[in-house]
């Protein structure tokens, strides 16, 4: 096999710097390009430099490692050294490396100025299975990073450093997992109470006393059964620290493992090989042989793209169906590391001036959390809510599940003590860094959110082209103002079935539990007669086989016995057993009216208890609240109701003189139309922006992003539904600062409204409009089209839908109220939409840096068709993209996701099999239709060939037949005039028998014509 080369991009000062050489195995690892790319950033300790030697545990990653290498050195932790800019001169390699060759990468004459600098640093690579380089690598490096994956490629490491002399001191890291320790026992085995078991067997009637007070305890349920029924707790950003203090009960309950406790450690059933390869490790330390080695066992690794954990985050990301896997009870306690932690305390150790003291070191971060609580806090980063638990008897149908499944507590002294406070990445954990860790994972894998919104005058096709946008190059949620209100409604009524069927479970359980109860009651006292019964009839046995007599057995259990009062109340309990046994009726254990009246009394305390029921419950009135932001519409006076109810008979009205009670009819008709009107009163623009606020914080426009189409209208709206500035939902109605008047249309409303927020809010800002960085759009697309454009469309829109009368006159007003609204935010105004986008700049946060600005586009549509090309005929087709289309996707680029999921591909592969058939089932149609006309054509042809044959025949009949009578004239004189003379001539040459029988028969005939009277006289 060829070795591989790749340039390593490393800076260094001058030719002064001291080299250590390094070896990583594995390069190409989730773990060992982190590690390469820490060597390449660190630059603390003056005047040294290293030659790295990557050792590929793929084969294919030899050629494909410069490309990995160069877009890894583009995102650096800390900042990046110059960019390489040309090719180099080759440096010279180390005597012990033979078969090798690097190159190397200089700065750019502008970045080294006039001072002499070396070359930078080499990159040499190469597969595990080169022996003969990996032996030469192992000596000639200083410091050696191993990656326990296979524990063979370990003992064949230290063997050779264990037979061979070393010339310089070495250092050896072994990175191992916490596998090794995963079925380590507790020094303190729980062992079984005897004296309880004893005690048990004697006294097992105070246990049953004991126990039955705990069945009738009440309890309310459990916290999971709640979070099934009603969700997760929803935790705000300002009460993230509070997860802090939760701690699991069951970390307390485990066994604090320390370092020097590495004996006891029994490692999971598939790493027996591995707990063999660290114990070769950690035997080779030897200060006499300049070997130091330590093993780094350590937890389960996140962050930064995720490895194990990435089919989880990808799961949650993409909002599957089934949701994220909760092994068992979900109890264990994981331990978990950062990976940029841990490559940064394998690098402390390398580079320490002392080795530690234990041979053996956690690599764990400072948390104890359960595997549930970080499924929870995964959930919450991506806005999930699906989870199944997977019983331990199916986890062998599951990958890396003894990852998910470790529950050990660890002590992390060595790692504290090494790292720095500023090295750590995730020191409280998981949870705690858990939008951190989130943040990392959706900027390694590109998956930013694609933000769009669409503006643009009526019928310009915003719509169609937000559809096409989000369901077929992006795969993102699309909706308008009116979609978002009815999901928002939605929304209130899904939280409401929600918390009616906790209620209704809460009760139904009570309910059963005491049924139960009370069925347990009837029946205990007979059990323990006839236990009771049994024994005495045993005993009595045995006393009888023994040849005893006991004058106490003897007797008959009676209330006045010296068993006391228990056997009183067991003899009468078996009485009343024995009386309902011989009625036969049947025993009913319904609940009285009472006792229901008393299961719902807990049921209600319950139902208010609950912190998630009384979030939900907060969270409708607030939703309702929204609902209510309506214009205020100012109520009519007493003396405008009748001429509102009859406008005919206004003036009649006025001048009459209405008595009182016709008054108070008036106003309450007045106040129901008043009532009427102002339920039918647009929305807000602050209640469409929480609306709009709220479903942008849905899991889908986070996660995705969003197209929005038509909407924001006008300036305020954008400003209050992408501002930075919280939105309060007031406690009661607000009214906008704009009154309108109940005999207003509806038109009246939405110009008065326009109009005044036209003349209030459209005012260029002093400064930048700040924003939201997860609510601000990308991409900005601003259509336009001349008015006639419009209307030659809302013409073809017209013809094409077949509307004629009242309902073409409705579509032509909303079209001019449309076209009206937009010319007021878009032309007659000096500061429009576009220019809002313009000049919109987000805020910085923790993990974004704010400054974003969102791509204004200005996109003319007069050149479209005024119809849409109609879809393709076949359901299974996929249409041709229009040059418009074409022209957004050029602007907001590729889609950002992880790839087809299986179910996308497999819905794929069954439309295009399915246009496949379905083009074959065309063919071979129109292959029938091709044979059946043919062989229609050639009947017919058929058909016209037997016709003109047997016209043909017809006439050949006829002149056959006429032939046939021209003839017997002919025929007649033939056979009476030349016959008979020709027959005797012939009989004549046959008597003669002449030389020449023509001339002969000639001659006869001339001379016995009998017509001919020349004949006659010669």
């Amino acid at each position: 096999m060829s070795t591989g080369e790749s340039t390593c991009l490393f800076s260094e000062d001058s030719m002064s710097r001291r080299t250590n050489d390094v070896l990583i195995m594995y390069t190409d690892t989730y773990f060992g390009r982190r590690m390469l790319k820490q060597f390449q950033n660190r630059k603390d300790r003056a005047g040294m430099r290293y030659r790295v030697y990557a050792c590929m545990w793929n084969e294919d990653s030899v050629e494909d490692f410069p490309d990995r290498c160069s877009r890894l050195s583009l995102q650096p932790l800390l900042p990046p050294c110059a960019p390489p800019q040309n090719i180099g001169r080759t440096s010279s390699l180390p005597s012990e490396i033979v078969g090798l060759t690097a190159a190397s990468v200089e700065s750019s004459p502008q970045a080294r100025g006039d001072r002499n600098e070396a070359p930078s640093s080499h990159l040499f690579t190469f597969w595990r299975r080169n022996v003969k380089v990996l032996r030469q690598a192992v000596l000639a490096a200083d410091l050696i990073v191993v990656e326990l994956r296979y524990a063979q490629d370990v003992f064949d490491v230290m063997h050779l450093l264990t037979t061979k002399i070393l010339r310089k001191p070495k250092r050896l890291v072994l990175i191992s997992s916490l596998l090794t320790w995963y079925a380590t026992p507790p020094l303190q085995h729980i062992a079984v109470d005897e004296t309880s078991v004893q005690s048990d067997s004697v006294d097992n009637e105070e246990e049953e006393e004991v126990n039955v007070p705990k069945e009738e305890v009440s309890r309310p349920m459990d916290p999971d059964e709640v979070e099934a029924l009603l969700g997760p707790l929803e935790v705000g950003e300002e009460d993230n620290d509070t997860s802090r203090t939760e701690k699991d009960g069951s970390a307390d309950e485990l066994e604090l493992l320390t370092e020097d406790q590495y004996n006891r450690r029994i490692p999971h059933a598939k790493y027996i090989n591995w707990r063999e390869a660290e114990r070769v490790v950690a035997s080779a330390n030897s200060e006499e042989r300049h070997l130091h080695t330590c093993v780094v066992f350590a937890g389960l690794s996140y962050g930064e793209g995720e490895d194990a954990l990435q089919p989880l985050f990808r799961q949650v990301w993409s909002r599957g169906e089934s949701g994220l896997p909760i092994y068992g009870a979900g109890l264990q306690i994981v331990p978990t590391v950062h990976i940029r932690d841990l490559v940064t305390f394998a690098w402390r150790l390398l580079e320490a001036e002392a080795p530690p003291a234990s041979r053996y070191v956690f690599a764990v971060d400072n948390s104890n959390v359960s595997w549930r609580r970080m499924v929870m806090a995964l959930n919450r980063a991506f806005g999930g809510e699906k989870t199944f638990y997977i019983p331990p008897a199916q986890y062998v149908l599951h990958k890396n599940v003894e990852l998910f499944t470790m529950n050990l507590r660890v002590e992390n002294n060595t790692m504290n003590e090494i790292m720095k406070e500023e090295d750590w990445v995730a020191k409280t954990g998981f949870i705690d860094c858990i939008n951190k860790v989130a943040y990392e994972f959706i900027e390694s894998h590109g998956l930013q959110p694609v933000r769009v919104v669409l503006l643009g005058p009526p019928l310009s096709g915003k719509t169609f082209l937000s559809q096409i946008l989000a369901e077929r190059h992006y795969h993102l949620p699309t909706f308008t103002i009116e979609k978002v209100r009815e999901e928002y409604k939605q929304h209130i009524d899904m939280l409401k079935k929600r918390l009616e069927l906790f209620r209704t479970c809460l009760y139904r359980r009570e309910k059963l539990r005491r049924e139960e109860a009370k069925k347990y009651a009837f029946l205990r006292p007979r059990k323990k007669v006839e236990e009771e019964n049994k024994e005495y009839e045993e005993e009595r046995e045995e006393n009888h086989n023994e040849g005893k007599t006991s004058p106490q057995l003897d007797e008959p259990l009676t209330p006045n016995g010296d068993l006391g009062e228990e056997c009183t109340r067991v003899v009468r309990c078996q009485t009343n057993v024995l009386e309902d046994d011989i009625d036969g009726a049947a025993v009913s254990f319904d609940l009285t009216e009472e006792e229901l009246q008393e299961v719902e009394a807990l049921v209600e305390e319950w139902y208010q208890s609950t912190e998630r029921a009384a979030q939900i419950r907060d969270t409708i009135a607030a939703m309702e609240r929204v609902l209510s932001m309506r214009v205020r519409v100012l109520p009519p006076s007493s003396t405008e109701l009748p001429a509102m109810a009859n406008p005919k008979k206004r003036k009649e009205t006025l001048k009459q003189k209405r008595a009182v009670k016709g008054n108070k009819k008036a106003a309450g008709e007045g106040e129901e139309q008043n009532a009427t009107l102002q339920e039918s009163a647009p929305l807000q623009d602050k209640a469409l922006a929480l609306m709009m606020r709220w479903r942008l914080a849905q899991a889908d426009c986070c996660n995705k992003g969003y197209v929005l189409d038509g909407f924001p209208e006008t300036v305020d709206q954008a400003r209050l539904i992408f501002g930075h500035a919280p939105l309060d939902i007031p406690d009661a109605n607000e009214d906008t600062l704009i009154s309108l008047p109940s005999g207003a249309g509806t038109h009246g409303k939405m110009v008065a409204m326009h109009e005044s927020a036209t003349m209030s809010t459209n005012v260029p800002p002093q400064g930048v409009e700040e924003c939201d960085e997860h609510r601000l759009p990308d991409y900005v697309f601003a259509l336009t089209a001349p008015e006639n454009y419009l209307l030659d469309r809302l013409n073809a829109l017209s013809r094409a839908s077949g509307e004629v009368g009242s309902a073409e006159e409705k579509r032509l007003g909303r079209f001019d109220r449309a076209l009206m609204i937009y010319h007021q935010q878009y032309t007659d105004t000096e500061y429009s939409l576009p220019n809002y986008f313009e000049t919109a700049r987000t805020v910085e946060k923790v993990l974004t840096p704010g400054g974003r600005t969102p791509k204004v586009v200005a996109v003319d549509v007069g050149d479209q068709p005024l119809l849409q090309p109609p879809p393709p005929e076949s359901e299974f087709a996929v249409r041709e993209p229009i040059p418009l289309e074409k022209l957004l996707c050029q602007h907001i680029g590729p889609s950002h996701t992880l790839g087809p999921s299986p179910k996308e591909v497999f819905e794929e592969e069954v439309r295009a099999r399915k246009l496949e058939e379905e083009e074959r089932q065309k063919q071979m149609r129109a292959i029938t239709e091709q044979y059946e006309r043919e062989l229609r054509e050639c009947k017919l042809e058929s058909d016209k060939r037997t016709v003109t044959e047997n016209v043909r025949r017809a006439i050949d009949m006829a002149d056959r037949e006429a032939l046939e009578k021209r003839k017997i004239p002919l025929q007649m004189y033939l056979n009476s005039n030349i016959m008979p003379l020709l027959s005797r001539g012939l009989m004549e040459v046959c008597k003669t028998r002449p030389a020449d029988p023509v001339d002969f028969l000639a001659g006869w005939l001339v001379r016995h014509n009998p017509h001919d009277d020349s004949c006659f006289d010669l």
